[in-house]
C-alpha cells in the first residue's frame, strides 16, 4: 500500500515497521523486510519511525504480484514480523502493516502530522501491554494443561489472517460465552473471536486480547482454570506475548499506513 509514491532517482521507497515514542539505544541489529537493508530510526514530528530503504520496483510497483507468490510472501512477512518484534523488545512501538512504504521522508512526515493525535492515543491504549492470541478447541481425548508459548511469525500471520474473518460467538454455547466474557475482563481490549465454520480441525473460538504485562498471571490463572473445568471437552491454545498488531488504529483508507 504505497503512500505518496513517484519516481524516485534511486528507485528506493521508505519501508516502515512502526513507530515508537522514543530511540533505541543500540539501534537493533536485525534484517530488514528485504533481506538486506538494515532497519533505521528517523525523527518524525517527536516520534520514531522505523524504516528500511527497500527497492521500489518489489515493494511498491510489484508489491501485489509479489504477494501472490507465497514463498516470497512468506519470506517477507517473517522479515517484517522479525524487525517489529526486535524494535519492541527495546520499547513499545505501534506496529505498520505488512507493505507498509513511502515515496520519501516529506511524505511520511507529512502523514504522521495528519494523524498525530490518533497515533498518541494509541501509545496511551498500549503502554504497558502486549498482544496475546487465545483459541479454543473441542476434542475427543484428554489433554494436557494448555501452556502460553510463542510461535512462529509465519504462523502468527496465518492465524490473525483468518481471525479477522470471523462471525461472533453463539450465544448458545454457554461454556465459551462465559469463558469469553471472563477473557473479557481481565484485558485491556479485545479484538475479534467467535464460532468457527472452517479452518483449523476442531476450532471452536479465538479471539486476540490487549494485556497488561502486569495482569499476566491473571491470564495464567483464567487458563488453568477453564482448562480444569473442560478437562476432556476443550483444549485452550495461548500464544504471545506480540506487538499490539491487531490495536492500532487504522485509516479507512488503503492510501494511507497505520
Amino acid at each position: 500500500m504505497a503512500t505518496g509514491l513517484k519516481k524516485n532517482r534511486d528507485g528506493k521507497v521508505l519501508y516502515l515497521y512502526g513507530i515508537t515514542k522514543a530511540p533505541v539505544s543500540p539501534v537493533p541489529r536485525v534484517g530488514g523486510v528485504d533481506g538486506a537493508a538494515a532497519i533505521e530510526p528517523i525523527e518524525c514530528g517527536g516520534l520514531i519511525c522505523w524504516l528500511s530503504r527497500v527497492s521500489r520496483t518489489d515493494f511498491a510497483d510489484q508489491l501485489s504480484s509479489n504477494m501472490d507468490n507465497l514463498d516470497w510472501l512468506a519470506a517477507v512477512s517473517i522479515r517484517h514480523q522479525r524487525a517489529v518484534s526486535a524494535i519492541a523488545e527495546a520499547t513499545e512501538i505501534l506496529p505498520a502493516r505488512f507493505g507498509t512504504v513511502f515515496h520519501d521522508e516529506s511524505s511520511l512526515q507529512a502523514d504522521l502530522r495528519g494523524r498525530k493525535r490518533t497515533l498518541e492515543a494509541d501509545f496511551k491504549r498500549i503502554k504497558g501491554s502486549d498482544e496475546w492470541g487465545i483459541k479454543v478447541f473441542t476434542v475427543r481425548r484428554q489433554v494436557e494443561v494448555p501452556t502460553i508459548v510463542p510461535k512462529s511469525g509465519k504462523d502468527y500471520l496465518k492465524s490473525r489472517a483468518a481471525l479477522l474473518k470471523r462471525p461472533s460467538v453463539s450465544s448458545s454455547d454457554s461454556d465459551i460465552v462465559r469463558f469469553s466474557q471472563a477473557v473479557a475482563r481481565i484485558a485491556v481490549e479485545t479484538a475479534g473471536g467467535g464460532t468457527i465454520s472452517s479452518g483449523q480441525r476442531d476450532l471452536a473460538w479465538q479471539t486476540s486480547i490487549l494485556l497488561k504485562r502486569s495482569d499476566k498471571k491473571k491470564l495464567e490463572t483464567l487458563l488453568k482454570h477453564f482448562s480444569e473445568d473442560w478437562k476432556k471437552n476443550r483444549r485452550i491454545e495461548c500464544t504471545g506475548p506480540w506487538p499490539p498488531y491487531s490495536f492500532v488504529s487504522r485509516s479507512s483508507t488503503r492510501s494511507e499506513s497505520l
